[in-house]
């Protein structure tokens, strides 16, 4: 029996030290594809595809190369469709490359990826087979009218509750705040100047200065140190200012990354050993992949501290020697 709209967005609900917006969003939305053919058939034009009344539309579909978030299949055409959706939160490490490779192991006439975010994230996929889009949730905003169905005129509503259908204009303000920017990312750069040299000391090299800035659009500013084990990537190691939290507050934080995908296969030891000795660190599971977070709200620094910088750095410090403890195990541990 095919599960209820309510059913499948109930198991996502919001409990204690787990948010599944994006989970949310991508149900109501896989179920407006499917229930509401005006809007399927804005949607496809979106995409220069043509309409058909025969198709369906699934959301997280397993595959060894991972779970697309919603898979659309026209059935006349033999068409396959498959929709990354991003709110706040990254591409996970080689996601849409995986993707890719989903769509070149079917035997499709047609094949399509789209890559749909709150901002343009500009990607590129190498694949002569493959139709790629980059898709912004304004895009799907303007495709929806109030002819549409009212659940599909509710998915409109929604995408405004959550910032994701402004123009692309520059107002005013936007350019007033300029004055501003250059000063904070002095403050931050002092942070991560200053913890540098203990990271690298305990843990490894991390990525150059300029990667920072790199992060801005998605809502964090920070340095990171990924971890290989035979070219295969096993997790990452992120330090920095990030503020993907919904009610807008600013973290300082030292964030480690486990992929949860089939090609690593030490995942699960990975975890283990973390979950053992980082007992103090808050454990967050998104799709495919764990965040172990060692983190402090910036209000709280400024609040409690006249020499904030100074605390910021000792309070890394204080993750790091943490993290770097788990060498006392396995002295491979960090590359």
């Amino acid at each position: 029996m095919t599960k209820s709209l309510f059913s499948k967005i109930y198991s996502y609900r919001e409990r204690d030290n787990k948010g599944s917006k994006e989970n949310f969003l991508i149900e109501i939305f896989a179920f407006c594809l499917q229930s509401d053919y005006q809007f399927f058939t804005a949607f496809l034009k979106e995409l220069n595809i043509k309409a058909e009344i025969d198709y369906w539309v699934k959301t997280q579909v397993v595959y060894e190369q991972g779970r697309p978030d919603i898979e659309v299949f026209l059935n006349k055409s033999n068409t396959s469709i498959l929709i990354e959706c991003k709110i706040e939160h990254l591409e996970r490490h080689n996601q849409l490359n995986d993707y890719k490779k989903i769509l070149d192991s079917k035997t499709c006439k047609d094949k399509h990826l789209v890559y749909l975010t709150k901002y343009y994230d500009i990607k590129e996929i190498e694949s002569t087979g493959i139709t790629f889009h980059n898709k912004k949730w304004a895009d799907i905003f303007s495709i929806i009218s109030e002819e549409n169905q009212q659940l599909t005129i509710q998915l409109k509503n929604y995408i405004k509750d959550e910032n994701m259908a402004e123009s692309n204009n520059f107002q005013y303000n936007d350019i007033a705040l300029l004055n501003q920017v250059g000063a904070t990312i002095r403050k931050m750069d002092e942070v991560l100047d200053g913890v540098r040299p203990f990271f690298e000391k305990q843990i490894g090299n991390l990525s150059k200065e300029s990667a920072r800035s790199t992060r801005l659009k998605d809502n964090w500013y920070a340095n990171y140190h990924d971890v290989y084990n035979q070219k295969v990537f096993q997790y990452g190691i992120s330090i920095g200012f990030f503020w993907w939290d919904e009610n807008g507050e600013i973290y300082l934080a030292l964030r480690v990354y486990i992929s949860d995908k089939g090609k690593n296969k030490s995942n699960a030891n990975q975890k283990l050993l973390f979950d053992k000795y980082l007992k103090n660190w808050e454990v967050e599971t998104w799709d495919e992949c764990h965040n172990y977070w060692h983190y402090r709200s910036v209000a709280k620094f400024i609040l409690e501290n006249e020499e904030q910088i100074p605390e910021m750095i000792k309070f890394l410090r204080q993750g790091l020697d943490e993290l770097s403890a788990l060498k006392k195990i396995d002295a491979k541990i960090f590359g």
